[in-house]
């Protein structure tokens, strides 16, 4: 089939290669009377003609590639002829569909027997004979049929898989553009936040205690200078398309003195270690924390924020709560529907990509977000490599 890939039915100069092999073969194998030679030639004009480019329909084809071997098939039972039915009826076969080939085929069948070539047969010619050659014109007949069949068939499956392999290439690099786009959002998110901390801490100090803010100015310089490496190993990535992500620290302790470094009073309670969970449940977590923070520090500054997280058997539970302030009114909290909602509903994906369930709202005069992420995630791939600066 034009422009399929993998298995093909042979080109015309192929087929018409077979041809005149075939038909050599049978002129040497038959008797050397004039009538067998002349259908031999006939037999060979459709196969020059496609080679050289001629668009010859399929029903005239058929008929005249394979009406002149019947005689001299039935002439004397030359065995190589058949194979000149062979390729005629594959060729037929590999290019249209079903029911085409079916009223081809049946065309044939009944055309040939009133054919003049069978005309040319000695006049001593018996039943017996006759009835031979009938059965090698049916059996190369049939035979050529199912190879064609075979070819079309596997023409078609090839280019089915080449569009499904197209398709599925697409939906990766639309999903791994996605991914990528949750990645840079999700560092800026949490680097903006902490580098805003420090920035207000050092505001406030700025006048009493020149030397505090000036660290805590060098503090969000670093976060700053670390998030723009991220985002640049993560447009590398995307540059390139490798499929390696570096793994930067994914321990929550680490995540949290950043923040509580930068002014927000985080306390992290942990049960279990984390450690021999899954590469893809830790880098999860990690981001569901990281985004929960960010949010808490955003909407609810100044307010005391608890991590807790407890490890079992059968996966992990992370709860991030903080109180909300006075100001906030309903819906604009952490992740709320006013703000912050869009890493926390794209982590929301993830996690129950990983079979896990994110959830978030108001709890008891607070705010609360929930992860719960099975030990046994499956053979997936890591979501969204922790890329970026850590504060």
């Amino acid at each position: 089939m034009e422009g399929s890939t993998g298995v093909r039915a042979p080109s015309d100069p192929v087929y018409a290669l077979i041809a005149v092999v075939s038909t050599g073969a049978a002129a040497l194998e038959g008797p050397p009377v004039l009538p067998v030679l002349v259908c031999l030639v006939l037999a060979l004009v459709p196969w020059l003609l496609v080679a050289a480019g001629a668009d010859l329909p399929l029903a005239l084809f058929a008929v005249l590639a394979v009406a002149p071997v019947v005689p001299v098939v039935a002439w004397s039972g030359v065995g190589s002829a058949l194979f000149l039915t062979v390729a005629a009826a594959a060729r037929v076969a590999t290019r249209t569909d079903r029911r085409g080939l079916l009223a081809a085929t049946t065309a044939a069948a009944v055309a040939v027997p009133f054919t003049p070539f069978a005309g040319l047969l000695p006049p001593g010619t018996g039943e017996a004979e006759r009835g031979a050659g009938s059965l090698y014109f049916a059996f190369g007949t049939v035979l050529g049929v199912l190879v064609g069949v075979l070819l079309h068939r596997a023409a078609v499956l090839t280019d089915d898989l080449r569009v499904a392999q197209e398709r599925l290439a697409e939906a990766a690099a639309r999903q791994e553009r996605q991914r990528i786009a949750r990645d840079v959002h999700d560092l800026v998110a949490h680097s903006l936040t902490v580098v805003v901390l420090h920035v207000g801490g050092a505001r406030r100090v700025l006048r009493r205690d020149p030397g505090a803010a000036e660290g805590a100015l060098e503090e969000a310089e670093r976060v700053c200078r670390e998030s723009l490496d991220g985002i640049r190993g993560v447009v590398g990535l995307l540059r390139s398309g490798q499929d390696e992500r570096p793994v930067v620290s994914l321990d929550l302790a680490e995540l949290v003195d950043g923040y509580r470094a930068a002014g927000l009073p985080v306390g992290l309670h942990t049960t279990g270690s984390t450690e021999a969970l899954p590469l893809v449940v830790r880098v999860t977590l990690h981001r569901v924390v990281q985004e929960a923070l960010a949010n808490a520090a955003r909407h609810a500054d100044g307010a005391p924020v608890q991590v807790r997280v407890a490890v079992d058997d059968g996966g992990v539970e992370a709860r991030v709560r903080n109180d909300l302030p006075d100001t906030d009114p309903p819906g604009t909290g952490p992740a709320g529907g006013g703000h912050g909602g869009f890493g926390l509903v794209g982590l929301r994906e993830r996690v129950a990509s990983l079979g896990g369930e994110l959830t978030w709202g108001p709890e008891d005069g607070a705010w609360g977000v929930r992860c719960v992420l099975p030990r046994h995630a499956g053979d997936r791939a890591v979501p969204a490599a922790a890329a970026g600066g850590q504060a």
